[in-house]
């Protein structure tokens, strides 16, 4: 095209006697930041604005529904770069945004990722610069559980030049059980000595830095942290005595990072080098009467290290006559270290792991729309295989096909499939030992009992592996018009290898008796909640999403922007089996409360200087079999479930004429109500009476609750 253009262009130009005609140059651009892959959606900084969020991370999180998959968040590049968590930008004002582009499905593939994952690429400004403070203030509308927030950051973008910080300061109130209407009389005590929701304040701090070296550009990135909790669980003694001890839990969990980043060209080869460093203390003790009237605290701690490097190389291979095929190479070494105790046990829990991985991935396009000799539309393929040698464990492999095919440009199709052999992690091996008391409904009983929820590593656990199988099927019915429907078949089938502990229903404590702990009246103490090792594990669901944009309408000046997005989502099949020989547990069958329907819906309507955002999640109700002690014996049913949220944003000094004072410059207010019907989910019996012991406040003790924001950039 450049060619082309000289021959053409250039004469022509000296014949006209315009300006510079005797220049032998031509300047071709083309937009900063693409990505390798096209956007299947484009946000710009006006529908951005809409959103009305405090920070790049919040941003991401408010847009996951356009992704089809509300339930997961994206893989994010910066300026169609990988960074992998290195680039410290989720601090940053949206504002900073040039656009933001979900890209196609076949992304993650192309850029070195596990196929099937969605990727947003950020595009910054080239030139920016902001201090921003942020405050927020929250309660409950029944009462209670106040919550706070406080923050102050540094944004500055020159080019390819980056500099941020940020400090941020939260805690929430406990809510205690005197704040909400009993719903058991049988529960006892004073209601002032014990938490529904624990206290919870913590503190953050972020620095990044990025610029040229040379013709590299490097990033290094800071971060520390710290958070607490704290719940009341009873008095020891006479409760009625204003000397009487307050039984306590409390947690506290303290972390520091680095990470560095340094990425360019290399012999051909775009690369990156990525080196994470990371250390995290773990401390926790809960209080708990013996029987002779004596407190004993039960402690746990857990001291844990992670050292990390990863190499990235991605280039052009070849050039096929479909267009460019492209290797993506990636190299990691990761070190794991955990020193973990637990109340009860003799001996520290120590975990040591050395990993290296190995991955190679292929983007090969095999036909292109208008071949002559093959008419059949766009075709492309996507090959990935890897190995990781984690320390005493035999080599793992995995590999990930996916074709995709677009035979007319407003439908798109993709298949694929993949194999992995997995280890627990070491979150899932040797995680921190943490014991809370929570109130758990106790099917039993009809009653809700104050039970001590144990959570931590499991040293038991084994490997094992997964297959998958998706189909997703895009398509965009009216050309360029911003509206996209898309459905996506998934099948994963993993046979051994760990699993979180299932939540607790008759089903679950029948097949984990040794999980379940109650005393001799039958009370339930105590539920030990670490991960379980599986037998095999199936999960089979359709997803299926809308997505509707509407651009500039409803005035010139200010124009509104209006973004709708409705995703389905249908478990079709669901099951474990925990065992050899023992039964295999339904999800949706009556063995595990699991919803088989989900239905959300976002709407996002906005002008300059004003947003609104209502979204809503449905999920059908489901049932329980009864166990054959139960009260009645009768099965359980709960309602369908929906909630709803609400945000309101508005910036003074864009909607307001006249003078403007300089304080309200850049100033936004926010209003956020979460669940905003009250919703909650009811519990009946097979003859449709509702459970004495199962009340509104049981199922949910917040409740509805408001949010207040002020953000202000200067």
């Amino acid at each position: 095209m450049a060619a082309a253009l000289c021959l053409h262009a250039v004469p022509a130009a000296a014949q006209a006697g315009l300006p510079g005609a005797e220049s032998d140059h031509i300047v071709v651009t083309a937009r900063g930041g693409e990505a390798l892959v096209a956007a299947e959606l484009e946000l710009s900084p006006a529908e951005i604005d809409t959103y009305g969020a405090a920070t790049i991370g919040d941003l991401v999180a408010r847009i996951a529904p356009l992704t089809g998959r509300p339930d997961e968040l994206p893989i994010i590049l910066i300026d169609g770069k990988r960074v992998d968590g290195a680039a410290g930008i989720n601090g940053f004002p949206p504002e900073a945004l040039a656009r933001l582009a979900l890209l196609k499905p076949e992304a993650a593939a192309r850029y070195g990722y596990p196929p099937g994952q969605r990727v947003v690429n950020l595009v910054l400004k080239p030139h920016f610069a902001s201090w921003q403070g942020e405050t927020a203030f929250g309660v409950a509308t029944a009462g209670g559980r106040e919550s706070g927030q406080a923050a102050l950051g540094r944004f500055l973008i020159d080019g390819p030049a980056r500099w941020n910080g940020r400090v941020e300061l939260s805690g929430d109130a406990a809510l205690r059980r005197d704040e909400r209407p009993p719903a058991d009389s049988n529960r006892g005590g004073d209601g002032r000595f014990y938490t529904l929701l624990p206290a919870i304040k913590g503190a953050s701090a972020n620095v990044a830095l990025a610029r040229p070296l040379g013709r590299f550009t490097g990033t290094l990135t800071l971060d520390a942290g710290w958070q607490e909790q704290r719940q009341l669980t009873g008095r020891a003694g006479d409760g009625l005595a204003e000397t009487a001890r307050t039984l306590e839990g409390r947690q506290r969990g303290r972390s520091i990072g680095a990470s560095a980043l340094l990425a360019g060209q290399v012999a051909g080869w775009q690369g990156s080098l990525i080196l994470r460093y990371a250390r995290s203390w773990t401390d926790s003790i809960i209080e708990a009467r013996s029987d002779k009237g004596n407190i004993v605290p039960r402690r746990g701690r857990a001291r844990s290290e992670n050292l990390s490097a990863q190499l990235n190389f991605n280039r052009t291979i070849m050039t096929l006559p479909a267009g460019a095929a492209t290797a993506n190479l990636t190299l990691a070494a990761n070190r794991n270290w955990s020193d973990s105790r637990r109340a009860d046990d003799a001996d520290a829990i120590v975990f040591r792991r050395d990993q290296q991985d190995v991955a190679l991935a292929l983007a090969v396009p095999l036909f292109a729309a208008g071949e002559h000799a093959m008419p059949v539309g766009d075709v492309s393929l996507d090959i990935s295989a890897g190995a990781n040698r984690p320390s005493g464990i035999a080599a793992q492999f995995r590999y990930d096909v996916g074709i995709n095919w677009s035979p007319v440009p407003a439908l798109q199709i993709r298949a694929m499939t993949g194999f992995a052999e997995r280890a627990p992690t070491p979150d899932q091996i040797a995680g921190a030992p943490i014991e809370v008391v929570r109130q758990i409904y106790d099917f039993r009983s009809d009653r809700i009992s104050d039970v001590l929820w144990i959570t931590g590593g499991n040293p038991d656990l084994g490997g094992g592996c997964q297959r998958t199988y998706g189909l997703r099927m895009t398509i965009k019915p009216f050309g360029t018009a911003p509206i996209t429907l898309a459905s996506e078949y998934r099948r994963q089938v993993s046979h051994g290898g760990a699993a979180p502990f299932p939540a607790f229903t008759p089903v679950v404590e029948a097949a984990f008796p040794d999980r379940i702990r109650r005393d001799g009246m039958g009370r339930l103490v105590a539920i030990d909640a670490r991960p379980i090792a599986i037998v095999a594990d199936v999960d089979e669901r359709l997803d299926t999403s809308l997505v509707a944009a509407i651009r500039s309408f409803g005035g010139r000046e200010k124009p509104w922007q209006a973004t709708l997005s409705v995703t389905h989502g249908w478990l079709l099949h669901s099951e474990v089996r925990t065992g050899a020989g023992l039964p295999v547990l339904e999800r949706i069958d009556g063995d595990i409360g699991q919803s088989r329907h989900s239905l959300g819906v976002q709407l996002n309507l906005g002008r300059s200087g004003l947003g609104l955002t209502l979204d809503g999640n449905w999920q059908s109700g489901y049932r329980l079999r009864a166990i054959a002690d139960a009260v009645g014996g009768e099965d359980y049913r709960f309602d369908a479930l929906l909630l709803t949220n609400l945000r309101i944003h508005v910036e003074p000094a864009r909607i307001l004429s006249g003078h403007i004072p300089t304080w309200m410059q850049d100033l936004q207010i926010s209003a956020d109500v979460r669940n905003l019907f009250d919703g909650y989910r009811q519990e009946r019996l097979g003859d449709g009476s509702r459970p004495a012991g199962y009340g509104r406040y049981d199922a949910d003790p917040l409740g509805r609750s408001v949010r207040i924001s002020l953000r202000k950039r200067f």
